[in-house]
């Protein structure tokens, strides 16, 4: 069984580079783990603060997502 799963973390950090040191770690962590696949990353500030923009995250060398591609059904067949 396939589940997709939105998770929200909350911190707060000084910089804007402590914070991405955070969320590499808990990237990695996760991608780590031969069960999980991370699709996508969105970072939001909060209201009334600075607005922050991130370029997109690019994918480790080497990795590749674990989802079946055309033609391989879930039976198998």
């Amino acid at each position: 069984m396939k589940v997709q799963a939105t998770v929200v973390l909350s911190f707060q950090e000084r910089t804007l580079t402590e914070a991405g040191v955070l969320v590499d770690d808990v990237l990695a962590r996760a991608r780590e783990r031969a069960d999980v696949d991370v699709g996508r990353v969105e970072l939001a500030s909060p209201p009334d603060d600075r607005v922050v923009t991130l370029p997109p995250i690019s994918r480790p060398v080497g990795y590749a997502p674990r989802v079946p591609g055309a033609g391989v059904s879930g039976n198998g067949g």
